[in-house]
C-alpha cells in the first residue's frame, strides 16, 4: 500500500471539512509567507495565488495589531464583507487555515469546525 503524500492528506483534510460542514464553504492551507499548501475554494474564478499573498497580508497586520495593543500572539482574525467571510486561524508559527464563509453563516459554528479542524490540519503538517 502506498503511503500518500503530505499534500494528497492535507487536500483530503480540506475535502472532508467542506464536506461536514454547513458554515465554511471555502478553505486554504497557507504558509505565512503566502505559499498555498492545498486550497479548496468555492468559485473557480478566486485565485488560490490571491488567496494566500491576502492571507500572508492579513496575518502581518494582525500580528503587528495585536503585538502593538498588547493581546498578546495572533491567534484568529474574522474579516466580513458584503457577501461573505474570511477566517483566518494560526495552525502554527508557519501555516495558517484560511476559511471562507458565506454572509449569513454562523460564526460560533464556523469557528467551532474551525478549531476542530486545527488538530487534524496540525497532525499532517
Amino acid at each position: 500500500m502506498t503511503t500518500k503524500k503530505r499534500s494528497e492528506r492535507l487536500a483530503d483534510a480540506l475535502v472532508e471539512l467542506l464536506r461536514e460542514s454547513s458554515d465554511i464553504d471555502g478553505a486554504a492551507i497557507v504558509g505565512v509567507d503566502g505559499l498555498v499548501y492545498s486550497a479548496n475554494v468555492p468559485q473557480k474564478a478566486l485565485d488560490e495565488e490571491m488567496v494566500g499573498a491576502t492571507s500572508a497580508a492579513i496575518l502581518g497586520l494582525s500580528k503587528r495589531s495585536v503585538g502593538q495593543l498588547k493581546r498578546g500572539d495572533f491567534k484568529q482574525a474574522l474579516i466580513q464583507g458584503d457577501d461573505g467571510n474570511i477566517i483566518v486561524t494560526s495552525l502554527n508559527e508557519e501555516t495558517l487555515l484560511i476559511g471562507l464563509t458565506p454572509n449569513d453563516v454562523n460564526l460560533g459554528m464556523a469557528f467551532a469546525e474551525t478549531r476542530n479542524m486545527i488538530a487534524t490540519l496540525t497532525a499532517i503538517l
